[in-house]
């Protein structure tokens, strides 16, 4: 039984049966894993294998990538612009390292013009009168979070792209930037996609951006070591500030380096530092909600490379995405061209009802910074730096946080211990038969609530990670 006016947010065409590894995705495994390929062809592959996983799902005019996987409460068709708001930005990135637009021999036998894929995306999404738009952009609707990524995209393929579209459709993708700028947003990192929208539209008519009322109203959320709260009334840390906070601000700086000079740089590089202590070649203390991103683990230390790129600095941000990487794909991070929905494999007891097939590629959040340093250049070349559990041990007693990070060299696990909430160790709640026919009743994500497992326990391990517990 079906709601119809339920059904038609497109619950129906989501293709989320089981997924088991492909020989696509066996053979990137290989190529990644192999020690004798250098970083830069280990990387080169695993993009044609976001590449080719985009073709197998992209619409015909690309402005969406309707990928196969458990669907969110968000629908189909913004879940399709997920996945090329998401994607977008890796292919913009190919292009602005010296890679050039044309990407030939892909596994599937097809080749891809990113330049051509990009601007038809975005020609097509953002016309009003095109059946494929990507809506308005409302107050907090999913689509403001969307905005930040295809502005991102756009700025960072902008010389390439931006000379190819139209009068027409600039106008059509400045006005819809624009209010994508200006909708409410929820009081958390939402308010950088705002100021991220902002920021590009001023660099698309050359003007500077000195002041944001979404980024001041953001930075009051600041509580030290270059990390946030992520909630206006209440400590809330968690990892965004890898995957999302860090990430935001940095190319906020880089679009807009007269915004708040004295502050974002130094934030981006203390949050760099921070999170290489919470990196280990066996994994990441997962905690918090969205750990379908969790191979951006290492984004701060990627997006740190564009502001400081001392060989120190580039070699540990390498070898920390390497071993994030390693580590993810190695336990079944990949399927179908595309990242799994869990920690390891898909999950959808860590799943949250907001999160869709698409919505897992925020994980590519530290390849992206990557790629735009071009081939031959020192990122990829300067000798790895080791992360501080290879080193030694060590313990951060962080307060401002509620945080202790602790380090132990010989086993390499690390840990996130969290004083407040001592003695507790809250149990996953399952994925059962009832949430299954609650989804099929109503047509939309109805996952458990695992919310005191991600935030309410002592303490969560990299050796040992909550998603995995039974």
């Amino acid at each position: 039984m079906s709601i119809p006016f339920l059904s038609q947010r497109g619950w129906l065409r989501y293709r989320s049966a089981p997924r088991r590894p492909g020989a696509h995705d066996l053979a990137i495994a290989r190529n990644f894993l192999d020690p004798a390929s250098g970083p830069e062809v280990r990387y080169e592959a695993l993009f044609r294998y976001f590449v080719d996983g985009f073709l197998a799902a992209a619409t015909p005019d690309f402005e969406r990538a309707q990928y196969r996987g458990m669907g969110s409460r968000h629908g189909y068709r913004v879940a399709g612009v997920e996945g090329f708001a998401r994607t977008a930005p890796l292919f913009a990135a190919w292009m602005a390292g010296g890679r050039g637009s044309t990407i030939e021999g892909l596994s599937s036998g097809r080749s891809a013009d990113l330049a051509q894929i990009l601007a038809s995306g975005f020609s097509a999404g953002s016309d009003p009168a095109h059946p494929a738009y990507w809506s308005e952009v409302r107050d907090f609707s999913q689509v403001q979070v969307e905005a930040s990524d295809i502005a991102i995209a756009l700025w960072i393929s902008r010389e390439t792209i931006w000379p190819m579209l139209t009068a027409r459709v600039q106008s059509n993708l400045l006005t819809w930037l624009r209010r994508a700028a200006v909708t409410e947003h929820p009081a958390n990192n939402w308010l950088l996609f705002g100021a991220t929208a902002e920021a590009v539209v001023a660099a698309l008519e050359g003007r500077d951006l000195r002041s944001s009322a979404n980024y001041q109203r953001f930075k009051q959320f600041y509580l030290g070591h270059g990390w946030f709260s992520d909630a206006e009334k209440r400590r809330v840390v968690d990892y965004y500030n890898v995957w999302g906070i860090t990430y935001q601000l940095c190319f906020l700086h880089l679009m807009q380096p007269a915004l708040d000079p004295a502050f974002i740089p130094g934030v981006v590089l203390q949050s760099a530092d921070l999170t290489s202590h919470l990196i280990s070649p066996r994994g990441v203390p997962i905690m918090g909600r969205s750990v379908c991103y969790r191979t951006a683990a290492s984004a701060p230390l990627a997006v740190a490379t564009l502001l400081d790129a001392t060989p120190e600095r580039l070699g540990l941000a390498r070898h920390a995405t390497d071993c994030v990487w390693r580590h993810f794909i190695t336990n079944g991070a990949l399927r179908d061209g595309t990242l799994t929905q869990g920690y390891h494999g898909d999950d959808p007891r860590v799943l949250d009802n907001y999160s869709g097939p698409g919505s897992s590629h925020w994980g590519l959040r530290s390849v992206i910074p990557a790629l735009l340093h071009p081939r031959g250049s020192p990122y990829w070349t300067v000798p790895e730096q080791t992360l501080p559990v290879e080193r030694g041990d060590y313990r951060l007693d962080l307060p401002e946080l509620g945080w202790i990070i602790e380090g132990d060299h010989a086993s390499g696990d690390v840990r996130v211990v969290i004083p407040d909430n001592a003695g507790r160790q809250p149990a996953l709640k399952p994925y059962t038969l009832r949430h299954r026919l609650m989804e099929a009743y109503r047509q939309q994500a109805m996952r458990p609530n695992n919310h005191d497992a991600a935030y309410g326990a002592e303490s969560y391990s990299a050796l040992d990670p909550f998603p995995l517990k039974r």
